[in-house]
Formats: structure tokens, C-alpha cells, sequence
């Protein structure tokens, strides 16, 4: 474990349109506000689709990374993230927790890998002082990028 005091500053509020890319209109918003580090307390929304690191079965091996991903079309949820520093500009990490509407809102959680706005998508993002953070490979996590920052 390790862990740093966080010093937060602007708080901007973030609409996502129909039709929009889910992770390109968030990085768009990063830079367009110059945040660099933060997250996302709250992402909520409906999407044409998205789609997730995830299975529609169980995997053979639940403590392996997921190779598979996931689309759900029609949905509904809400998410967090996390901005890191990137080599290209911002890196949003994001997760969420969506219910496909022609499934019973059938839920499915994970990983973002894109996903399309189908309805306006209401986004927090909250621009971190510091500390600066990054993602890289960490081998206690199978070599999965993880989150970064100077510890205190």
C-alpha cells in the first residue's frame, strides 16, 4: 500500500452529446480545461453502446486479466475514472456499471474500451494539484498498467 494526500482544484462540470465517443470527448474535456490529473466522482449517462473488458461467461481463470471484451448496446449507468499523465496527453481510466434496456437491465461492470453517448452523459471531473500521477506496468498486478504517484 502507499498513498499521498491529495490537493484538489477546479471542480468542472462536462456534458457529453449524443453521439459523442465516450473516452475521446472526456480526454477533449481534459485538454480543453488543461487538466493533466484528476477523476471523475460522477459519469452518468445512457450509450448507444460500450463496450467493457468482460465475458458473457465466467472466465476458466478469475484471477487472470480479462482477455475478452464485452458490448453492450442500449444502455444505461454510471462510472468513475481517473486522469493520469500520458506520453500523448491525458489518460482516462474508466469504469462502469451499465444495464442493457432490452435485457431487463441486465447489469455488466468493467473496464471501458469505447462507447458511443446515446442520451446526454453528465460528468464531474475534479482536477488534482497534486500529486502528478501515471500508469505503468506494475508486476504485482500481471503486468497490468497501474496507478502511479510520488508516495508521502
Amino acid at each position: 500500500m502507499f498513498g499521498s494526500e491529495a490537493v484538489t482544484g477546479r471542480t468542472i462540470l462536462v456534458v457529453l452529446e449524443p453521439g459523442d465517443g465516450v473516452l475521446e470527448a472526456l480526454v477533449q474535456a481534459c485538454i480543453r480545461f488543461g487538466v493533466t490529473d484528476g477523476y471523475v466522482p460522477v459519469f452518468l449517462g445512457a450509450f448507444r453502446e460500450l463496450t467493457l473488458i468482460g465475458a458473457g461467461e465466467p472466465p476458466a481463470d478469475e484471477d487472470e486479466p480479462m482477455p475478452e471484451s464485452i458490448t453492450v448496446r442500449n444502455c444505461e449507468g454510471q462510472g468513475t475514472a481517473t486522469v493520469a499523465r500520458g506520453s500523448d496527453g491525458p489518460l482516462v481510466h474508466l469504469h462502469a456499471s451499465v444495464g442493457a434496456k432490452g435485457d431487463s437491465a441486465r447489469a455488466h461492470s468493467g473496464h471501458v474500451l469505447s462507447g458511443v453517448v446515446q442520451y446526454p452523459t453528465e460528468v464531474v471531473l475534479v482536477e488534482l494539484l497534486s500529486p502528478t500521477m501515471e500508469r505503468r506496468p506494475n508486476a504485482r498486478a500481471r503486468g497490468l498498467a497501474t496507478l502511479t504517484f510520488p508516495p508521502e
